[in-house]
This record gives structure tokens, sequence and C-alpha cells, in this order.
């Protein structure tokens, strides 16, 4: 009974962050793919910054800081799928309304 309660307390801790961990990987590979069709910039990093529901912020930083400055990137999550909604470094109200991204998401 105490061994099946420890496994049942290490699954509840390390389940959500491997399903986070993948999920996170899924969405810097969408993110990665709307940057390079999107963008003149061919060498960057993606960090996922935040989630909620099907929406997600993520960072792109150039791997050289002369080629652009820093941009946020918003996705959502349509059909199972993460899609690129949009890319830039400000954003205004009217932007975020449009495309339904949520205000925690956004960037003030």
């Amino acid at each position: 009974m105490r061994k099946s309660f420890l496994i049942l307390a290490l699954l509840s801790v390390a389940l959500p962050q491997l399903i986070a961990s993948s999920e996170n990987a899924v969405i810097i590979t969408a993110a990665k793919s709307y940057v390079l069709a999107n963008s003149a910039i061919t060498k960057f990093d993606v960090t996922v910054e935040k989630l909620e529901g099907d929406f997600a912020r993520a960072k792109v930083n150039p791997q050289d800081p002369r080629a652009a400055d820093p941009a946020w990137i918003f996705l959502k999550k349509t059909q199972g799928k993460w899609i690129g909604l949009t890319m830039g470094t400000d954003f205004e109200a009217e932007d975020y309304q449009k495309l339904g991204i949520p205000k925690s998401l956004r960037i003030d």
C-alpha cells in the first residue's frame, strides 16, 4: 500500500512535467517553422514562455544579436497542431483582440 502511494505521488509530480516538456518541444518546432517562413533570420533560439489553454507565447532570440531584435511569437493550437499567429517586438491591443490572445499572455 505504501509503495503504491509513493509511486502515485511520484507520477503526479513527474507526469505533468513530462507532458509539458513534450508540449514545449512541439511548440518550439512550430515556432521555428513560423519564424523561418516569415522572417529573414535563420539562426535563432526559441523558448516557450507561457501557455494558456490553446495559446502559447514564445521568445525568439537571434543567435547573432546584430541580425535582428529579440521578438515574441504567439501560437494557437488548432485541431491538435500548433500554428504561428504573429511575431514581433511590439503589439497593440487590437492585435491581441483580433487574434483572441488571452490577456495573461500579452506583453505589456
